[in-house]
């Protein structure tokens, strides 16, 4: 069986995950406090949250996201949504894991072998929402996996 590869099927359950945030308005309709826009000489009121996706203009502005669309990058979930399940919301590829689980690679990880003690590779998996999930995704907590292969 050299050369074939053996699908891996991959159940699980994470302990205590918290990112079933409710979900609010992508079309930028949400309500609005205040004037962000600073029209009539005024300056931009940096509390105002004018597209209704929980943020304020002066968190807008930190991370890089537009004060005028609830969904920035245009990929379905809304700026907060992706803060809070630690996707970019400035990039359209990068979406929330239906299931919750967080983009919690830290970006410096380096697979250094399977023995014991080492990293091993980021390897793509399959998650309970048939979703592909990475490995490393899952860094910094507690996850169960349930493994089974096939061939």
């Amino acid at each position: 069986m050299e050369g074939m590869r053996a699908p891996i099927v991959v159940a699980m359950a994470a302990l205590g995950w918290g990112c079933a945030e409710e979900r609010s308005s992508t079309d930028g309709s949400g309500p609005s406090s205040g004037s962000a826009s600073g029209q009539g000489g005024e300056a931009p009121d940096p509390s105002a949250n004018v597209d209704g996706d929980c943020m304020t203009l002066a968190e807008e502005q930190a991370i890089g996201t537009d004060d005028t669309l609830a969904d920035t990058d245009g990929d379905g979930f809304d700026d907060c949504a992706e803060t809070a399940c630690v996707s970019d919301p400035v990039d359209a590829a990068e979406k929330c894991y239906l299931c919750g689980w967080k983009h919690a690679d830290p970006g410096n990880l380096v697979s250094t072998g399977a023995s014991e003690g080492d990293v091993i590779a980021n390897l793509d998996l399959v998650d309970q929402c048939k979703e592909p999930l990475r490995l490393w995704d899952l860094a910094g907590g507690y996850h169960i996996l349930f493994m089974t292969a096939s061939w």
